[in-house]
């Protein structure tokens, strides 16, 4: 196989097979963590539809397949929040939360013309969580009674921030995080890292791989990362009042449209006491931050299981409430409060 994807071999060989036996959806639903492969999937999808050999696989150097990679090929239509803020000021691209029905609508225009030269027309909308109601119900018609020759792609986070029926009339593929020794095999595969450092970064990246290629492209982000997590533990140890600084600046930061910042940072503060977590239960095999494993097993030994738990909890909640459009700042005010030891 020619995919040349890192994990997911269940989601690329029932992809195969429906392709070779003439059964390809209509459309497809692909959903996922965030860097765990979503896109690179579409991506293998559109060109194995339209491959020049013909086969189940793409073979990634006919005109076609490397067409479609560079995003040039005139059967093959990409939309999404890239697309739909390109051209804006990056204060007004920030503000942009929600995919719009002229989004849709524009990605969907031509669909009822005839491929070009491809075998298949094939439309991917990356970001489909971030669909408004008008902008589900404009492609709902679309999905009901699609051209014979198109196929529909859509990629988001979390099928359940979809319409059900969106996902109803969708082919689901679930991709789930991949295996942390596969991730860094090929880490050092095919980025030539030290086994160490491929381990560690495996580690952090949660089995996507996405996202670690990213940071090898980006360590300037990998060091801003590791100074946010130090200024996140050392709040365990910081006056109260310190901790309300952080809640102000991260709310301050929240409603000037940065709100993939704040949820990250929170993403990272509860990873940190995951670890904590799983190695007060005694299973210290599981932790992230492999290289902070002194400071876990300090932190583990110091406060009781049921704490700890409480608060891995209410980050999550704080979370929700911030999705739920509770004030930011009472929200994650309340978060310190229950951080263990407070």
């Amino acid at each position: 196989m020619s995919w040349d994807i890192v994990g997911h071999a269940w989601a690329i060989d029932f992809l195969r097979r429906s392709i070779a036996g003439g059964r390809a959806a209509h459309a497809y639903l692909i959903s996922g963590p965030a860097g765990v492969g979503k896109s690179r999937l579409a991506l293998r999808l559109a060109q194995a539809l339209n491959c020049e050999r013909g086969g189940p696989d793409p073979c990634l150097q006919c005109r076609a397949c490397k067409q479609i990679e560079r995003g040039s090929y005139p059967d093959v239509r990409v939309a999404g929040m890239a697309s739909q803020t390109a051209g804006l000021k990056p204060e007004e691209a920030a503000r942009q939360r929600d995919l719009k029905i002229d989004t849709v609508r524009d990605w969907l225009a031509d669909i009822n013309l005839r491929p070009y030269e491809g075998r298949r027309r094939v439309f991917i909308l990356h970001d489909a969580e971030r669909l408004t109601e008008a902008a589900s119900n404009a492609m709902l018609k679309t999905l009901e009674e699609p051209p014979p020759y198109a196929t529909l792609v859509l990629v988001a986070h979390t099928a359940g921030e979809l319409l059900p029926t969106i996902v109803s009339r969708c082919q689901p593929l679930k991709l789930r995080p991949v295996a942390r020794a596969a991730v860094a095999a090929a880490l050092r595969e095919r980025f030539n890292l030290a086994t160490a450092d491929a381990d560690l970064l495996a580690a952090w990246s949660g089995g996507r791989i996405g996202w670690a290629i990213h940071m090898i492209a980006h360590p300037d982000e990998l060091e801003a990362r590791q100074g946010q997590l130090d200024e996140l533990i050392a709040m365990q140890l910081q006056p109260r009042a310190a901790g309300f600084r952080w809640a102000e600046e991260r709310a301050k930061q929240y409603r000037s449209g940065e709100q993939a910042a704040v949820f990250e940072a929170l993403g990272l503060w509860q990873s940190w006491w995951r670890d904590v977590l799983v190695t007060a239960a005694g299973c210290p095999e599981q932790i992230i931050h492999i290289d902070r494993r002194a400071e876990i097993e300090q932190a583990a030994a110091r406060f009781h299981l049921a704490e700890i738990e409480r608060f891995v909890a209410r980050l999550n909640d704080t979370a929700r409430q911030l999705r739920e459009n509770v004030n930011p700042q009472l929200a994650l005010e309340n978060a310190l409060l229950h951080l263990p030891g407070a």
